[in-house]
């Protein structure tokens, strides 16, 4: 770590103490408030309101207005206007925010310490028990890759959602939760996932990121190969006559942790570059006929729509070597679309799904209905009733 990162961080650590310190002697006095009692404090990430924490907070304003839940968003956020529209709001960072913090009786959020104003600080605050109360673990997709940050030497979490039969059993036997932590419930943003009828046109690209480059400036980033096997990509005249061919676009969102080198790539003509403000993951997803992808856990919420992806793997052993191990899905033998290695057997790919109007093939079909035992619009319903029988259960 740099000098000044060091810096940034300590001066951020050193604050966020001060604060919740302060929060700490403030919070007896106003913990019988009405907007502070028996509180459920729910977020994502602090920044948005587009994943499984909006779609249980939509849930629950709505069909349990009895509970006190709050949201924690930023001001400026691009989501704040349409959940400001459900219920209450909390700022991000503010004062308000650390009370809501130590009174609330309920955590809830996609990320592990999502809720809290600084997940960095607050994950190491809670492993010496400074964080009190019932913590909800919505997640933010299906889990496939072996992540051990997860395990439960690493967090303490009272309810970790589990979305289809594979994955909870491996989660269950190796994660080392104690019984009833683990729940088969379902993805809450699944509840407003559907396939639309009429072809959008359009073609989806989304790689998920990579840890190497989560750090790296704008030059480090443009000579790496993931920047360079993208940018191929969407300059490729080869794609664009595909394009032209079957009167598609194309779209490309880069990962959240990849949206600061958005800037870096290229568009033109059918070409689009979509922005993490302009447009949510589950929209793009809707509203796109097929998915390119590498590694992101996205392609399951493509493949409850049962619709046609590619994988495109070109960097595998290196992707294996310095971000997440193999868990227990296999590209090789699970996939819910063909893994290629290269931008000639992409294209190949692509064109052969556009000439069958992209529809998914039986086997792929076959897959994702052997892996998908939750198909029904109650996964909202599932989490609200697991949370409030913890919470009954004291």
């Amino acid at each position: 770590m740099n000098v000044q990162l060091f810096i940034k961080k300590s001066v951020r650590y050193i604050s966020c103490a001060v604060k919740y310190c302060a929060a700490a002697v403030i919070a007896p006095f106003v913990k019988n408030k009405t907007k502070y009692k028996n509180l459920w404090l729910i977020s994502e990430r602090g920044i948005d309101a587009r994943d499984n924490g909006y779609y249980l907070f939509k849930y629950i304003t709505k069909s349990h207005p009895e509970i006190n839940i709050a949201y924690a968003i930023s001001k400026d956020s691009p989501d704040r206007e349409r959940v400001e529209k459900l219920g209450r709001l909390i700022n991000y960072g503010s004062l308000e925010h650390f009370i809501s913090l130590i009174t609330s009786e309920v955590k809830i959020s996609t990320h592990i310490m999502g809720y809290t104003p600084y997940i960095d600080f607050f994950v190491r605050a809670d492993k010496i028990g400074l964080v009190k109360g019932k913590k909800i673990f919505l997640q933010h997709g299906i889990i496939k890759d072996n992540l051990t940050y997860l395990y439960h030497d690493n967090v303490n979490i009272d309810l970790f959602v589990c979305s289809a039969k594979p994955e909870y059993d491996y989660i269950n036997n190796f994660y080392g939760y104690p019984d009833g932590v683990v729940r088969l419930l379902g993805l809450c943003r699944y509840d407003d996932l559907y396939k639309i009828e009429a072809p959008s046109k359009k073609i989806l690209v989304m790689p998920t990121w990579r840890y190497n480059l989560s750090g790296a400036d704008k030059r480090t980033f443009t000579e790496s190969e993931y920047y360079k096997t993208f940018e191929g990509l969407l300059k490729s005249d080869r794609l664009k006559a595909i394009l032209d061919k079957y009167d598609y676009e194309l779209l490309f969102y880069p990962h959240i942790e990849m949206q600061k080198f958005i800037d870096c790539f290229s568009a033109e003509g059918r070409v689009k570059i979509m922005s993490f403000r302009d447009c949510t993951v589950q929209s793009l997803l809707i509203n796109s006929d097929v998915l390119i992808t590498d590694f992101s856990s996205v392609f399951f919420d493509y493949g409850y729509m049962e619709k046609p992806m590619i994988f495109y793997q070109f960097d595998e052993a290196d992707f294996r070597k310095g971000h997440y191990s193999e868990g227990y899905f296999s590209y090789k033998t699970d996939a819910f679309g063909k893994v290629v290695y290269n931008e000639n057997a992409l294209l190949c790919e692509l064109e052969r799904i556009l000439e069958n109007n992209a529809e998914t093939d039986s086997e792929y079909l076959d897959r994702i209905n052997s892996f998908f035992t939750l198909r029904d619009k109650n996964n909202c319903k599932r989490n609200f009733d697991a949370i409030k029988e913890i919470c009954d259960r004291g």
